[in-house]
């Protein structure tokens, strides 16, 4: 019977969910033939939006007025939390003699997505309250900018005192464990005293005791001993003595 081959089960394959875009910005205004705004996506911050300037004539047709990149830099959005900044856009528009410049829309698309989404610009009444607004979000933006920097300033200085603290803390080890080391050597050296005064004490008894023999002895040997052999006799018993009295000495004090 022929083998036959049992083909292996294939795992289904599943589909990668993939985030919808969130995309945010505005057309801020058109002047001297140049237009502002920006545009980036929450969902996928790191891309740069593709943005399509576009208009629709009086006559119905619609124009192409040209592209950008939403790339360049701009610190208002830095500071708004968009991002790493880079998504406000502009560029030059050729604009029509009978072209209405209030009617320049811009077409975002997103390329992770690919949704598109169009801004208009704003209307007069929403260009009216910017205006009334805008000295009084500017002076919070610099209060909140200069609160940022007054955190940064105390979280150096907090950072300053916790390493002064440590360097304090390492010294005073130190100093301790110095201080214990000086404090185990004099205890050492106060015993050794003691040992030595006593041993010195000892000696002088012992001395004491020596002279008294001696001079017991010497009256003793000038009573027996002749007139012509007693100075030599005694001293050798003296040099003897003397020698025998350095070794005690030496043995006491050195040992």
């Amino acid at each position: 019977m022929p083998d036959t081959a049992i083909p292996e089960p294939v795992a289904p394959e599943i589909a990668t969910e993939v985030a919808p875009s969130v995309i945010e910005g505005r057309v801020d205004a058109i002047q001297a033939g140049r237009i502002y705004g920006w545009a980036w996506d929450r969902s996928y911050p790191n891309d740069r939006l593709e943005v399509e300037f576009r208009a629709e004539t009086l006559d119905g047709r619609g124009l192409v007025l040209g592209r950008a990149l939403a790339d360049r830099p701009r610190e208002d959005l830095v500071g708004g939390g968009f991002g790493d900044g880079h998504h406000a856009f502009e560029a030059d528009l050729v604009l029509p003699s009978d072209l209405d410049p209030t009617r320049v829309v811009a077409v975002i698309h997103a390329p992770s997505t690919g949704t598109i989404t169009t801004f208009v610009q704003p209307s007069a009444e929403e260009k009216l309250l910017e205006r009334t607004l805008a000295p009084h979000l500017m002076r919070i933006g610099d209060g909140v900018e200069a609160a940022r920097r007054d955190n940064q300033r105390i979280v150096a200085t907090q950072q300053g005192i916790a390493r002064l603290l440590r360097d304090l803390q390492e010294r005073v080890g130190a100093e301790q464990a110095g201080n214990a080391a000086s404090a185990a050597q004099q205890a050492a050296h106060a015993e050794t005293l003691v040992e030595l005064k006593e041993r010195i004490a000892g000696l002088e008894v012992f001395l004491v005791r020596m002279d008294t023999t001696m001079r017991g002895f010497d009256t003793a040997l000038k009573g027996k001993a002749t007139q012509s052999t007693a100075p030599i006799i005694a001293a050798g018993i003296g040099a003897a003595v003397g020698a025998l009295v350095a070794a005690i000495i030496g043995r006491l004090i050195f040992h």
